[in-house]
């Protein structure tokens, strides 16, 4: 790992001198003081018995918001970046990921190639959002006094706007059309009384290995602003679902009759998601397709004052209007179309200058039980959420965070020969106290 880390910061170095990069560097260590998986299973019992481990060894995962080096360099008319990460599983392969390159033909305007994020309004305390996404694109980006419009058009890793659905098949009774990836487009006025945003995206039907993706549009509004000590957003999002037609479906499922080729891992998955037909849109209770219309409501507020700061994020989300009164439980869409996400954190400071914090995060606190009988072998818990309570500081150039940590919820993992009554039981909970340990130069 040293001679890893060595070799990029040699070639760090060299860019340096050579093209006058800007250049960061860390070294991200994290592991566990101790862990309990309360969803272990005894082999030899055959039943769930927990597993407790102390001092477990540390990964070098290097994520890509905390990348190993990060070279940039950039004028007033152009720039570019590039990171060096390793898997978030903690990997030691280090690739280069999430490159781009910018440059301005007008003051006001700026083009954008390569992999970049867009949102209207994000939460701190997990960074999530309600409308935004992150791949390689290219994206139009204006800004002027108070006003901002952003254009995306995300193609993915492989593609541009157009490309063929089912182009690994390249049979004629596959579904074989074109299809715009991800169109998005942003608006933002910036005033005393806060800023107002409003969003649009568009993305086409795409048949994949593990679903099926129908026409889908979003649109919505959000509002955010900050008073005093107090900051606060919120947003409105509709999301519509078109149908696939019944000859589309047909000829979907009818790509599973194809002799595999190329691949055979990548074609089995195809043709185990083709006779399952898994369509993300929806079906009545006839099993036809139908379109279907989504709404999800998220608000966000923080309050920090000297030492201490409070953070509150809530989000209730309708997959399905359509499915309000839906009893069934043999699909998880049915059973959870409403799921009400909640989150909080509490941070002070100490003079010493170690923070004490607290997290409360859950997912869906309407969460409904559904099994599926012996097909499923992950039973959705009633109840699952992860709780911490710990600190952060530094020492010296090194920061380090350590926390206790519940996560409540857990299943127990199926396992061949085990009895189907250990299974799919949930609600377990796994102790541990991880640490994180990061060097930034």
């Amino acid at each position: 790992m040293k001679k890893i880390v060595g070799i990029l910061a040699a070639a760090a170095m060299i860019a340096t001198t050579v093209f006058a990069a800007d250049v960061s560097a860390q070294v991200r260590i994290a592991g566990d003081i101790f862990s309990y998986d309360g969803t272990a299973i005894d082999k030899k019992e055959g039943k769930a018995a927990g597993s407790f481990s102390a001092l477990r060894a540390a990964t070098q995962s290097q994520p890509y918001w905390t990348p190993y080096i990060t070279l940039s360099t950039s004028t007033d008319e152009a720039g570019a970046e590039v990171k060096f990460i390793t898997g978030g599983d903690g990997t030691t392969d280090v690739s280069i990921d999430r490159s781009n390159v910018w440059f301005k033909p007008l003051d006001m305007l700026t083009i954008k190639a390569g992999f970049q994020g867009y949102s209207m309004n994000t939460e701190t305390i997990d960074w999530t959002s309600t409308n935004g996404a992150e791949n390689w694109g290219y994206a139009l980006n204006f800004a002027q006094d108070a006003i901002t419009a952003n254009v995306y058009a995300i193609t993915g890793n492989n593609g541009w706007f157009f490309k063929d659905v089912v182009a690994n098949k390249g049979d004629s009774t596959s579904p074989n059309g074109a299809y715009i990836n991800d169109l998005y487009a942003n608006f933002a006025y910036s005033a005393d009384f806060g800023t107002i945003s409003a969003m649009f995206e568009y993305k086409g039907k795409n048949w994949a290995a593990d679903s099926c993706n129908p026409d889908t549009i979003k649109f919505g509004a959000g509002y955010k602003n900050t008073i005093d000590a107090l900051t606060f957003f919120a947003d409105v999002v509709g999301t519509s679902y078109s149908a696939w037609s019944d000859d589309e479906v047909a000829a979907i499922q009818a790509g599973a009759k194809i002799e595999p080729k190329g691949d055979d891992d990548i074609e089995k998955a195809f043709d185990q998601a083709a006779k399952e037909a898994k369509f993300v849109n929806y079906t009545d209770k006839d099993g036809k397709q139908r379109s279907a219309f989504g709404l999800a409501v998220d608000a966000f507020v923080q309050y920090a004052q000297d030492a201490l700061t409070v953070k509150g994020y809530v989000k209730l989300n309708i997959a399905d209007f359509g499915n309000l009164n839906n009893k069934g439980d043999a699909d998880l869409m049915y059973a959870n179309n409403t799921a009400l996400t909640l989150k909080a954190r509490v941070d002070y400071k100490l003079d010493n200058g170690i923070n004490l914090f607290a997290y409360f995060g859950c997912n869906n606190l309407l969460q409904k039980e559904t099994k599926n009988g012996d097909t499923d072998p992950y039973a959705s818990s009633v109840f699952a959420a992860t709780i911490k309570a710990g600190a952060n500081g530094s020492v010296g150039i090194c920061a380090w965070e350590t926390c206790l940590q519940l996560t409540t919820g857990n299943n127990v993992a199926y396992k061949k020969g085990v009895d189907k009554d250990t299974w799919g039981k949930y609600d377990k909970v796994n102790v541990s106290m991880p640490v994180t340990l990061t060097v930034a130069f």
